[in-house]
C-alpha cells in the first residue's frame, strides 16, 4: 500500500514538467540570491564594515586626526562603492532565481521590496561625489568629506531589507492610526491654551534681570519641554499659578506621551503572535490542502464499476479518510479542539485505514495471479 507521501505526491508528468522548468533557472542565480537575500550572516558582515567606515569618518571631525584619517576614509569609501556597485548588478541578476521577480513587473516588485531604489540613489550620489572630487571644483575636498559623512548614515537603511523593521512600524502606525492621531491631537489641544495662559501669567515677571516668557514663542518652547518631561532648566515659572499649570501639564503629558509607546508595543506583540500562529498552522494546513487535492483527483473514479478499478476506488476511500483526519488536525491546531469524541473518531479512522491496507494487499495479489477476489 502507498504511504501518505506517495498518495499526496503530484503525478509523474507534472513532476517532470516542474523539474524541467526549474532546471532553466541558473544555479549561480540561486546561489547569489540565497547569499544576498536569505543568509543571516551576510547583513551582519556589511553592518560591521559600514560601522568601521563610520568610525573613520568620525575621526575626520577631530583636528589632530584629520590629516591621517582622510586618505584612509577615501580608500575605504572607494572600495565600498565598487563592491556595492558589483553587488547591485549581481542582485538584479540573482532575482531571476524567483518566479515572482521575473519580468518587468517582477523587477519593479524586487526594487520595491528589497530597497534597491535606495541603493540606486546611494550609488548615484557616491558616483557624483567621487566625480566632483576628481574634477577638483572649488572647495571640492571639503564638500566631498561632508557628503561622505552624510551618505554613511543613509547607507544603513538598505540593510533593513533583512529585518523588515521599517515596514513593520509603518504597518503598526497604519493599523492604529486613529488612536495615535487622537493622542497627538489631544496633546496639541492641551499645549496651546496652557502655553497661552503661562504667557499671560508670566510675561511681566522678571527673574535675574530677564523675562523668561517675553513672547508667546518662549511659552510654547517651555510647554513642549514640560510635556515631554525634558526640562532644560533655561526657563521656569515664578508665580504660583504658573507653577500649578506647569505641574498639571507635566502629569498629563506623561500619560499622553506614553500612550503611543504602549500602542506600538501592543501592535508588535500582536504581530509576533500572529506570525507564530501562522508557523504553527503551516504544516497542518499544507497536509489538509494536499489531501483535499488528492481527493478531488480520485473523484473521477466514482462512477467506474469495473473490477480492474477496484484498487482506484480503494485509494479514493483512503484519500477521503485521510482528508477527514487532516481536517480534524487542522481544526485542532486552529481552534484548540481536543475532546474525547475527536480522539475516538481519529482512532476509528486509523482502524479503517488498517483494514483498507489489507484489502489493497489482496487486490494486488489477485491482479498478479489474475484471480477473482472476495472482499
Amino acid at each position: 500500500m502507498q504511504n501518505e507521501s506517495e498518495i499526496f505526491l503530484p503525478s509523474t508528468k507534472n513532476h517532470q514538467k516542474n523539474r524541467r522548468r526549474h532546471e532553466n533557472v541558473s544555479k549561480l542565480a540561486s546561489f547569489l540570491f540565497r547569499l544576498f537575500e536569505e543568509l543571516p550572516f551576510y547583513p551582519f558582515i556589511l553592518f560591521f564594515i559600514f560601522t568601521f567606515a563610520l568610525y573613520v569618518g568620525l575621526l575626520t571631525t577631530y583636528e589632530e586626526h584629520y590629516e591621517a584619517s582622510v586618505p584612509i576614509l577615501f580608500y575605504i569609501e572607494l572600495s565600498i562603492f565598487i563592491y556595492c556597485l558589483i553587488e547591485f548588478i549581481l542582485r538584479i541578476y540573482a532575482s531571476n532565481a524567483r518566479e515572482r521577480y521575473r519580468g518587468v513587473q517582477g523587477k519593479c516588485r524586487f526594487f520595491y521590496e528589497h530597497y534597491l531604489i535606495i541603493d540606486c540613489f546611494l550609488l548615484f550620489s557616491y558616483g557624483i561625489l567621487f566625480l566632483w572630487n576628481w574634477m577638483k571644483f572649488y572647495h571640492s575636498h571639503a564638500l566631498f568629506i561632508h557628503g561622505l559623512r552624510f551618505l554613511q548614515l543613509l547607507r544603513f537603511i538598505p540593510l533593513d531589507r533583512h529585518l523588515k523593521s521599517i515596514p513593520l512600524i509603518c504597518k503598526i502606525i497604519g493599523q492604529y492610526r486613529r488612536v495615535l492621531l487622537a493622542t497627538v491631537y489631544l496633546c496639541f489641544l492641551l499645549m496651546l491654551p496652557t502655553a497661552y495662559l503661562l504667557w499671560i501669567v508670566e510675561r511681566f515677571v522678571k527673574s535675574d534681570d530677564q523675562y523668561f516668557f517675553r513672547t508667546y514663542t518662549d511659552s510654547l518652547w517651555f510647554t513642549v519641554n514640560s510635556m515631554a518631561t525634558i526640562g532644560y532648566g533655561d526657563t521656569w515659572p515664578k508665580t504660583l499659578i504658573g507653577r500649578i499649570l506647569t505641574a498639571s501639564l507635566c502629569c498629563i503629558g506623561v500619560v499622553l506621551w506614553t500612550l503611543p509607546a504602549g500602542i506600538i508595543s501592543a501592535g508588535l506583540t500582536s504581530i509576533d503572535e500572529n506570525r507564530r500562529e501562522r508557523e504553527r498552522l503551516r504544516l497542518p494546513a499544507a497536509r489538509f490542502i494536499l489531501a483535499w487535492w488528492r481527493l478531488q483527483h480520485f473523484n473521477k473514479f466514482r462512477s467506474i464499476r469495473n473490477k480492474d478499478n477496484q484498487k482506484e476506488r480503494c485509494k479514493q476511500v483512503i484519500a477521503s479518510l485521510l482528508c477527514a483526519r487532516f481536517y480534524r488536525e487542522f481544526r485542532q491546531c486552529r481552534y484548540g479542539i481536543n475532546n474525547e469524541c475527536d480522539i475516538q473518531i481519529r482512532r476509528e479512522i486509523k482502524k479503517i485505514l488498517h483494514h483498507l491496507e489489507l484489502i489493497e494487499n489482496k487486490l494486488n495479489d489477485a491482479n498478479q495471479n489474475h484471480l477473482p477476489v472476495e472482499l
